[in-house]
């Protein structure tokens, strides 16, 4: 099987991310981490301060219904998630937030995204051996230089094994089926919505399938082996995109002459 990396396609610098927002979490302070630390798949009680880390929020049957990276900031904590996922994470979560009198209040703050090299002090919520990946929240004035594309801070994402939702595929994957068991999913944590399940698919070892991101040359054509999922990013003559995989048919897989990396 394929897996060495192509850390060379990715480039360092910054970009305004505007089709991502902030959603800032008013309330008493302790109310709004037990709120959270109820919901969310992940485990707030490793954040520090002025750091971010991936996170998403479950149905009762552990079906993802949202993604985003959370953000504590001077003791605020901001959800920077999808626009096109906003109405979800505030439908699924508002009758639980009023019951900790917390509230949502969407900030005005810009999305900056960061690849930096993986030495980096600042804090990272995902890398490798070669980058890292930051978010910054900028005042609405803050004008971005935007060194690098979309399609480079997403190829980042996919090479590092992150899968980004689409609001058309919320509610239809476990977070073991996307990888979110291994970035998002806290295990060790107390309860929250889907966490029997999700537990139980983990623990139980029941997934046939493989989550893989994969680097092509340009003339891949679908196979039938590989159920591609979210986009496809073009760079440098090459596609990276993310499939799922039945374990079975890795071997197969990897013969196939277009594929140039299994991640």
């Amino acid at each position: 099987m394929k897996i060495e990396t192509d850390n060379n396609l990715i480039k360092l610098g910054s970009l305004e991310i505007s089709d991502w927002c902030a959603i800032k979490l008013l309330g008493d302070e302790d109310k709004v981490e037990d709120f959270l630390q109820s919901q969310l798949t992940s485990d707030i009680n490793e954040m520090q301060d002025n750091s971010s880390h991936l996170s998403s929020i479950c149905d009762y049957k552990g079906q993802v219904l949202a993604d985003f990276i959370l953000h504590k900031q001077k003791k605020i904590f901001f959800v920077i998630i999808n626009e096109g996922l906003v109405n979800t994470f505030q439908k699924e979560l508002e009758i639980f937030a009023k019951f900790g009198s917390v509230k949502f209040e969407i900030s005005e703050k810009k999305i900056i995204g960061e690849i930096v090299n993986s030495d980096d002090t600042k804090p990272s919520y995902c890398s490798n051996e070669q980058f890292q990946l930051n978010v910054m929240l900028k005042e609405p004035d803050f004008i971005s230089k935007n060194i690098i594309s979309l399609n480079q801070w997403f190829a980042a994402h996919k090479i590092l094994g992150i899968y980004l939702l689409d609001v058309s595929e919320s509610g239809k994957y476990r977070p073991i089926e996307i990888n979110y068991d291994k970035f998002r999913v806290s295990f060790e944590k107390g309860c929250y919505r889907g966490q029997e399940i999700i537990a139980r698919m983990h623990y139980l070892g029941i997934n046939r399938r493989k989550f893989c991101t994969f680097i092509s040359n340009k003339d891949f054509i679908e196979n039938s082996m590989i159920k591609v999922i979210g986009d496809t990013i073009n760079i440098d003559n090459k596609k990276i995109f993310n499939g799922i995989v039945k374990r079975d048919n890795l071997t197969n897989v990897s013969k196939i002459p277009e594929i140039i990396s299994i991640i």
